[in-house]
């Protein structure tokens, strides 16, 4: 309840403690000689001033830092003041304004009673004998801060310096004034009020006294440079009538004004403008009116209102297609998968039916160089109507170039997205946002979310531009990203992304592609004529197999190109009419063959099987070879093979040598024989289960030293059971087998449902064996086994060496060593 001192206090001896009552104070800090007027409320303070302001008895009055309102008992400080009431009013409420007079410093020892209020009994304060000897320099001290407090604040009197004077012989009292007429915080105030000896007292006083000063200083400051400023612009106001009038004296145009109001004119008849555009502009029209033409700023606001008003701000096509039409011209715009086709129409018909809004992830179509992303994307646009966009985010690597520079930026610009939409005249056009995989190199988050604010559909429909400044909504432009690969895209994108794979083009779809689409786009560049250049199939062939490798079509479109060229120059030169591309004249436009495709072996070999393999290309096919030498039966890799392709070569190994007996192989041969699996092309890497078939039949056939058939590809996954499981790229598989000449393809059983987009022709020509167990391709590829009659053989023949065993016992007891030794060899 009382708030004890922390500094040491000398107290008066005496004989008894006085009892006075005690009155709590909130708002102020009573001192000994001044006065204090407060507003007492509560009916136990209320009592209390109404026994002793009519018998004039002193109580004493302590600082209470309690809130009021509070359930706990009241606390107030130890040291207080003993006081009498001077003055009593009525106030609002039923409350009364006291003025207390102080008369000394009282401390506080024990509270006695609380009811009808507080009271306590008290102990005098012994006053100092000698005053210290540097006390009248402290007072110079406090006299000098007063002095440029007063000058500065003019809320203080310069009379507070004047009594100051007439007390300097008296110091506890000059320092009790100074420390109740100035704006020091309460509990300072009781600090002061607490520091009994004068030396402590006025070196706390003056600790304050200087805050109180550098307060006063930075307010008269701030005082000093608003009072400055308003006079400049009174004055240049002044100066700008006067050059307004002496302009019209010249008879000058007025550029600026009229510049104003065009844009004033503009606002008022561009339809669809968000109020708060209406409300920015317009406030920058007006600054623009005062601004001098020949002044920097007038340039940079004049940019922002033409930046401002020219964005298509709710300029929208209705959503009135037809989803019939939209299939239509993605058939004829697009060769690619139904699958694929049927995705895009669920999510346009979705935009459809909410009127050109889809919160929905963001389409990202994921593929090789030139597998048709762009084409995708023009068709949708095309189909729907719209303007499209292709813009390029690789390399961006700040904020701003997403979201645009502040327009206190020398040369700022809105950002990509903004600025593109501008020149678009829409704002529901269709944007490919392209090289995802090259954006944002350093992987800073704060750009990959700033791109993510803006293609998110959740989010984009108050999209701000740090120079726009203004909410632009991007809910109704339909964003797709592209990318070359899954394990590119950065992750804060892909839980917002709707991934679609593009697979790659297989040798028949590049064909129809280049006959459909890309030869009359690259006839009619080169300003050729149908007529005037003729391809064949089996050309274009042999051009996809030795010039190029890959998934897409650009290294097919540049080949292609280079002949255009050629004959574009021979047309230019007018020394032909028309050309025919042949295979013996090929090399004559493209030059020798780059690459030289795999073929099949013409005859079947021990240790050597045709896998068939993914990738990035589209479809290959790969040998895998093996042979066993003398060792300690271990088994070497070459090739550079990945982790999870070695751990399928040691399954498969494994599996061999559990069917040992089945394949006829001599179990200590496993142990005898080191196995050596090898990998052409050791400089590409490689990777992934589904070479383990393959692998498992060329172990099988090195140790059962078997041949295995030259006329089949297969691929598969198998496991330590021998069961062979599923595996991706069926396409590209079936086709690179087909492309080579092998007709006969073993893939697992769980693949079969991936044969339906292959086309008819290879179908037709490819038969297909459906692998459930590893043991099937033995039987298929093993030339001279069949595991039934092996096995009735082999039992046939143990069943003979026993009979022979039980006939002719074999003992050497009884011979010489020469002996024993001739009958083992």
């Amino acid at each position: 309840m009382i708030i004890k001192c922390k500094d040491r206090l000398p107290i008066l001896p005496s004989d008894r403690e006085e009892k006075y009552p005690v009155l709590p104070l909130k708002t102020g800090v009573l001192f000994p000689g001044m006065m204090l007027t407060i507003q007492v409320g509560r009916p136990e303070n209320l009592k209390l001033i109404e026994l002793s302001g009519s018998a004039s008895k002193p109580f004493v009055a302590s600082y209470s830092p309690s809130k009021d309102g509070a359930k706990e008992k009241t606390t107030f400080h130890q040291v207080g003041v003993l006081g009498v009431v001077r003055d009593v009013r009525k106030g609002p409420g039923g409350s009364k304004v006291v003025t207390i007079e102080g008369l000394k410093r009282v401390v506080i020892s024990s509270v006695v009673q609380t009811e009808p209020f507080v009271t306590a009994a008290v102990n005098y304060v012994q006053a100092e004998s000698d005053l210290p000897a540097n006390i009248m320099a402290r007072i110079n001290e406090v006299e000098s801060v007063l002095s440029e407090i007063t000058g500065l604040d003019p809320t203080y009197s310069p009379e507070q310096l004047n009594v100051l004077r007439m007390n300097r012989d008296d110091p506890s009292v000059a320092a009790d004034m100074v420390a109740s007429s100035y704006h020091f915080p309460l509990e300072a105030k009781q600090e002061l009020l607490e520091t009994i000896h004068l030396e402590l007292r006025y070196e706390r006083l003056l600790g304050y006294l200087n805050a109180e000063l550098s307060r006063a200083a930075t307010a008269h400051n701030i005082d000093t440079n608003v009072r400055k400023a308003i006079e400049e612009e009174q004055q240049k106001h002044f100066l700008r009538q006067q050059l307004h009038e002496i302009r019209k004296l010249l008879g000058e145009d007025f550029s600026e004004e009229r510049e104003a109001a065009r844009i004033r004119s503009t606002i008022k008849n561009t339809p669809n403008l968000p109020p708060e555009v209406v409300a920015r502009a317009t406030i920058e029209a007006d600054r623009l009116s005062q601004l001098s033409t020949a002044s920097a700023e007038y340039g940079v606001t004049k940019n922002y209102l033409d930046w401002l008003l020219a964005l298509p701000w709710g300029t929208c096509k209705p959503e009135d297609y037809n989803i019939q039409d939209v299939e239509k011209v993605l058939t004829s715009e697009y060769y690619g998968p139904i699958a694929l086709k049927e995705q895009i129409l669920q999510r346009l018909s979705v935009r459809k039916l909410l009127g050109g809004v889809n919160e929905g992830p963001t389409l990202c179509l994921i593929g090789a160089h030139g597998t048709g992303k762009a084409a995708i994307a023009k068709a949708i646009a095309k189909a729907l109507g719209k303007e499209f966009l292709r813009i390029s985010v690789g390399g961006i690597t700040e904020v701003s170039e997403i979201k645009g520079t502040p327009r206190t930026f020398l040369g700022a610009l809105p950002g990509k997205i903004v600025r593109s939409l501008r020149d678009a005249g829409t704002c529901d056009p269709v944007m490919l946002i392209e090289d995802i995989d090259y954006f944002n190199i350093e992987n800073d988050s704060s750009v990959n979310m700033s791109l993510l604010e803006a293609i998110d559909n959740r989010v984009n429909s108050r999209f701000l531009d740090n120079y726009i400044g203004v909410p632009f909504d991007l809910s109704k432009v339909f964003f797709i990203c592209s990318v070359r690969s899954y394990e590119e895209i950065p992750e804060q994108f892909i839980p917002r992304f709707e991934i679609v794979e593009l697979p790659g083009y297989i040798e028949k779809e590049k064909i129809v592609i280049t006959k459909r689409y890309l030869l009359p786009a690259l006839l009619k560049k080169h300003g050729i004529t149908r007529t005037e250049l003729r391809f064949s199939d089996r050309l274009l062939s042999r051009i996809i197999n030795n010039y190029t490798m890959e998934a897409g079509l650009l290294g097919l479109s540049q080949q292609l190109e280079k002949i255009c060229r050629k004959v574009a120059l021979q047309k230019a030169s007018r020394s032909r009419k028309s050309w025919t591309v042949t295979e013996k004249n090929l090399e004559s436009f493209l030059g020798p063959p780059v690459y030289i495709p795999e073929k099949a072996e013409t005859n079947p070999e021990i240790g050597i099987a045709a896998g068939v393999a993914w990738t990035g290309a589209g479809g290959d096919l790969m040998f895998i070879e093996g042979l066993k030498m003398k060792g300690e039966g271990q088994i070497i890799t070459t090739g550079s093979l990945g982790d999870v392709m070695r751990e399928s070569i040691q399954a498969a190994h494994s599996y061999v040598r559990s069917k040992a007996d089945m394949l006829g192989i001599d179990s200590a041969d496993f142990n005898e024989f080191d196995v050596h699996i090898h990998f052409p092309s050791g400089a590409i890497p490689k990777d992934g289960p589904s070479a383990g078939v393959t692998v498992c039949l060329v172990i099988a056939s090195v140790m059962a030293e078997r041949p295995i058939r030259n006329d089949v590809a297969m691929t598969g996954e198998i496991t330590l059971r021998g069961k062979v499981l599923s595996v991706g790229g069926m396409k590209e598989k079936v086709s690179a087998a087909y492309r080579t000449g092998i007709y006969n393809v073993a893939l697992p059983k769980e693949n079969e449902k991936d044969l339906k987009d292959l086309p008819k022709e290879i179908l037709r020509k490819t038969r297909f064996t459906f692998l459930e167990r590893v043991d099937d391709l033995f039987e298929l590829c093993l030339l001279d086994f069949t595991p039934s009659s092996y096995t009735l053989e082999k039992i046939f023949q143990d069943e003979i060496k026993k009979a022979k065993r039980k006939k002719k016992p074999r003992t050497t007891k009884g011979k010489s060593k020469a002996a024993r030794s001739r009958k083992s060899k």
